[in-house]
Parts: structure tokens; sequence; C-alpha cells
């Protein structure tokens, strides 16, 4: 038994057969706004093709792998923040998955009670049957580092120094492999650095590819993946070098490594480019290790911005996806209710695939 509550949605075979019929529909205006498409799912669950919650027992299993980052997608408003609650209350709405379980701060050493929480909250994830999606170690945002092979000493500057770059990639590896075995995931998000506006484009891939080549060669040594994140420039990242998900692609596809692929972070692209189509892209689809999903442009839950998520979804799910789908993302409004009306929409979701 949980010490918190979960959800059961209770679905008759009747009235899941409705719900598919009125998705379907939905699903083939193609002149309706996405926003609206994203209203009529939540409006069809709360007029009753979803019966309400209740509590007890664990809800019907998803079938996608929506795997909320702990803290930062919803429930917070139902289960508080400590990452156990969290667990019990994504098992009992029948999530299959978590991910960026818990930080992974390089600029000081775990203490013992940071270990523990590690351990335990690998633990709790076995015990729920709960898979740990990627956590976010190594996407540096402010120093060229993999570009330029720069560090940052410990006044502040930043100087070009090879070797010193090496060695903190390897340390900051091995600290990551650390929480991950103890968490019990395979996974870590990486970047190459920031952009050097002195040094030639060309000179900066080749040293990222160079950089990424040592950093996949040690994790396909100890067994885990590593997925390149390209991050946006329009709003939350400007100067970083990886930009887009061709790019990143390009990047995993000269790495050439079983160790190394891309994080499609669907926000970060549509703000971007402004579009999807890179999915389209053979090269960007099969270099996908999982997704991190958020609206655009507030970085919300679905349905509260452009992004056509029942669409995507459809997509992805069609194309032969299974993995992670992180939850990346926001809530409009932070309450006990709104955590059940996004869970709703992950339902309807759910449903069309």
């Amino acid at each position: 038994m949980f010490d918190t509550p979960e959800f059961v949605i209770q679905i008759s075979s009747q009235t899941f057969e409705t719900a598919r019929f009125a998705l379907l529909f939905f699903k083939f205006k193609t002149d309706m706004h996405r926003r609206d498409f994203i209203k009529a799912l939540s409006a069809a669950a709360c007029a009753g093709f979803f019966a309400a919650p209740s509590f007890g027992a664990d809800a019907k299993k998803f079938k996608m792998k929506f795997s909320p980052r702990l803290g930062f997608s919803f429930g917070v408003p139902t289960a508080g923040r400590d990452p156990i609650k969290l667990m019990e209350y994504f098992k009992g709405c029948g999530l299959l998955a978590v991910e960026g379980v818990c930080p992974i701060n390089h600029s000081k050493k775990f203490s013992p009670a940071e270990i523990e929480k590690q351990i335990q909250i690998g633990e709790k994830a076995r015990e729920l049957g709960l898979e740990v999606g990627s956590l976010s170690s190594m996407n540096e945002k402010d120093v060229p580092t993999m570009t330029a092979n720069k560090v940052r000493r410990a006044d502040g500057s930043i100087v070009e120094d090879k070797p010193a770059l090496r060695a903190m990639l390897e340390g900051q590896l091995e600290t990551t492999f650390g929480v991950l075995e103890r968490v019990g995931s395979k996974i870590l998000i990486i970047g190459p650095g920031a952009l050097d506006r002195k040094l030639d484009w060309r000179k900066q891939y080749d040293n990222v590819i160079e950089n990424m080549s040592f950093c996949a060669g040690i994790c396909k040594k100890r067994g885990f993946v590593m997925e390149i994140e390209a991050l946006n420039t329009v709003k939350d990242h400007p100067g970083v070098f990886c930009v887009n998900n061709t790019l990143a692609a390009r990047i995993a596809r000269d790495v050439d490594s079983p160790a190394c692929g891309i994080l499609y972070d669907i926000y970060h692209e549509y703000m971007q480019a402004g579009n999807l189509s890179s999915l389209d892209d053979p090269n960007v689809w099969k270099s996908i290790v999982s997704f991190h999903v958020a609206d655009a442009p507030g970085r919300n839950e679905p349905g509260s911005g452009e992004i056509d998520y029942a669409g995507v979804f459809k997509k992805i799910w069609d194309k032969g996806y299974r993995g992670f789908i992180g939850l990346e993302h926001g809530q409009t409004v932070k309450t006990p209710e709104k955590d059940a009306e996004i869970l709703k929409t992950y339902r309807a979701f759910d449903a069309q695939v």
C-alpha cells in the first residue's frame, strides 16, 4: 500500500470505444486549431469519456512511456516535491517511467545524505516497477568546452587547456555513472558547450567530434549511453553551439558509436526552427534515444501553446518509437485539479495510439 493516494481511471470497453471514435473524429478535423484539439480532448475526458479518478489501486498502465521529470512536469501540487512520494503518485497514475530523478552538480561532491537519497530513489523505482530515464549531467551552456577545449578555472577565468578539459570530462563521467548506477538509469544528457565566436566554426565542429568521441568511448566501455541535446538560442540559451536536432544528429553520426545518440527536445526544436520537420529526416530519426516534451512558447503542459502534440505522439508511435518521452514542462496553473487535467490529457494522447 502506498501512503499517498493513487489515481485509478476506470474505462469501460464501451466508453473506451466511444472515446476512440471521438479522438479519430477530431484528429481528421485538420482545420481545427491545434490548441482547440487539445481542449477538445480534455473536454471529452471531463464530460465522461474517462471516469472521475478514484483511489486505492494502480490505474490502467499507459502504452506510451511518458516519463515525468520529478519536480518539473506535474504532480507536485498533489504529491509534493519528495521524489519518493512523486514516484508513488506517478505509479498510481499508471505511468511506466520517470526521469530527472535527482540533480547532478559537478561543482561539489555529493554528501552522504545525497548519496543515500539516490540509493533510495533507485530502490523505490525498482520496487514500483518504474523505469528511470535520462539525467541531465554534462550539458554545458556557458563555456566553449568541447568546441574550443576551454575550461573555467577556480578564479573564474576561461582558458584553453585540452588536458584539463579531458580530465574534467572524465571526472564528470565518473560522477555521473555513480549516480546513474544508484538510481537505475543508463542514459545521460550531454552537450558540446558554448560557441566560441573567435574560432572558425569548422574547427569547433572537429573539436566537438573529437571530444564527444572521447566521452562515447568511455560510456561504451562502462555500458552507458549519452544523448546530445540541442538547445534553442531564441529564448533560453543564447550562445550554445548545438542549436537544432539536425546538427545534433550529424554530430552523433560522425561520432559513430552505439553509446552516442540524440535527445530530441520538441520544445527546443520548435522554438529554434518554428516546426518539427526534422522528425522526417532519416538521419535525425535513427539517432533519437529519447524525447523531451513541453509546449511552446511557454514551456508548459501540452495544449498550452502551439505544438500539435496529438499529431506528434501519433507520428512517433506509428514510426515505431517505444522509448522514453520525458515530460519536462511546467504547469500553467499549479493545483491538484490541474494535475488531474494534465493526466487526463496524456490519457487521451495514449488512447489514440
